[in-house]
């Protein structure tokens, strides 16, 4: 009982100094929001798939200001392809390609401070409504596009981080 006991109090005593240690070191995480939110974009162009790429800009939470000294690029594009049928040749699953080009360039030296593709894929299963199946479509889309807008932030935070 007594050495149960103080094995609780040394596990809490090491929380506390870890905890101490991390808030007195001047940590900073990886990943920071308020980064990104600090990029000024002047211009905002979406090309390709219009649909999709808005869908990614809208997740970033961009503000357009006539003052910003960046520029966004955002060039997607869609492929839905049969990935699966039966031997009647009914469809039986999809799978849907999402490629997005991005460029985030400085509007005064017009140097490119991020340029990536990124490509995310995911399968679907054909339903007997053809509504549901679209439904099925328009949910992957919304979640690829997530992740893409999320690789997109974590990515530029990255970047732009302030090692000082």
């Amino acid at each position: 009982m007594f050495h149960e006991i103080c094995k609780i109090k040394n596990k809490a005593w090491y929380l506390v100094f870890i905890f101490l240690v991390t808030l007195n070191c001047n940590y900073k995480p990886l990943f920071n929001e308020e980064q990104f939110g600090k990029l000024n974009f002047k211009n905002i162009e979406i090309s390709g798939d219009k649909r999709v790429a808005q869908i990614i800009v809208n997740k970033l939470n961009i503000i357009q200001k006539p003052s910003g000294k960046y520029s966004l690029l955002v060039d997607a594009d869609k492929k839905v392809v049969i990935s699966n049928k039966s031997i009647t040749g009914k469809v039986l699953e999809y799978s849907i390609t999402i490629t997005c080009q991005v460029k985030i360039r400085n509007n005064i030296t017009m140097e490119s401070i991020y340029t990536k593709e990124h490509v995310n894929s995911e399968n679907y299963k054909a339903s007997k409504l053809y509504s549901d199946t679209i439904n099925s479509e328009k949910k992957i889309i919304q979640n690829t596009s997530n992740l893409i807008a999320k690789q997109i932030l974590n990515e530029v935070s990255l970047v732009l981080r302030d090692d000082n």
